[in-house]
């Protein structure tokens, strides 16, 4: 059973910063008990808050996560260091001869993209799309805790509110378009992203439009240039 401090923690995660009397409502708590949480999360650096003007009345306080409360949702850097690991030591000399840096590190990448793929199609070959779109937002769940899906008009939308690698996504974005390849892959479209948390939205929004399949944009790429890209 989730406590109430874990619920305060996760909505200031999905909706960027709440006031009291929100988080109330939406734990379904009393204020005095939200405010009590949040005078401990504040004392122990997980959570801050400001003063927001309104229209009208007095000023009241939006509570937010600190960067250390962010570090509280699951992160998964070790993973991301032992992917790489294991692809390096799979490069044979002769295919990075010649490579600028970023070349080297883009054909690092679509490989884990590809090995990834194969460990997960298992659980989405043979499905339909919708069912497809579920089980992506459940690997998600499971990888960050913090995914979920919906219809809309003309196909599906994942919004993932907890990026695993976000210290190293905002550093290089390169990371976010190695997501995203897997994500082609697995749902067999050319899967658009609306906005990253890497790049300061509160999620990653990924558009997942219906209609004939599409190949992914590393598919694309080879077909354009005749080239192995990754």
């Amino acid at each position: 059973m989730r406590t109430t401090k874990s619920q305060i923690l996760a909505s200031l995660k999905r909706n960027g910063g709440n006031s009291i009397e929100e988080l109330a409502t939406a734990i379904g708590v009393a204020k005095m008990t939200v405010r009590q949480h949040l005078a401990t999360l504040e004392r122990d650096g997980l959570v801050e808050s400001r003063q927001v003007r309104r229209a009208t009345g007095r000023p009241h306080f939006v509570f937010s996560l600190t960067d250390q409360g962010e570090e509280m949702f699951p992160k998964r850097y070790d993973r991301l260091a032992a992917l790489l690991l294991d692809e390096v030591s799979r490069l044979d000399g002769e295919e990075i001869v010649g490579l600028r840096p970023e070349e080297k590190k883009r054909l690092l990448f679509g490989r884990m993209a590809k090995r990834l793929q194969s460990q997960y199609e298992g659980r989405v070959r043979g499905k339909e799309l919708p069912e497809r779109v579920a089980a992506v937002a459940k690997m998600l769940d499971e990888e960050g805790g913090f995914a979920e899906w919906r219809s809309v008009s003309g196909g599906f939308e994942i919004t993932d509110y907890n990026c695993v690698y976000r210290r190293v996504a905002e550093a290089d974005s390169d990371l976010c378009d190695w997501h995203l390849t897997l994500l082609n892959g697995l749902l067999g479209r050319d899967v658009r992203c609306s906005q990253f948390i890497a790049k300061g939205a509160q999620s990653c929004r990924f558009i997942v439009r219906e209609g004939a399949t599409e190949a992914p944009s590393s598919e694309k790429k080879k077909a354009k240039t005749g080239k192995e890209g990754s």
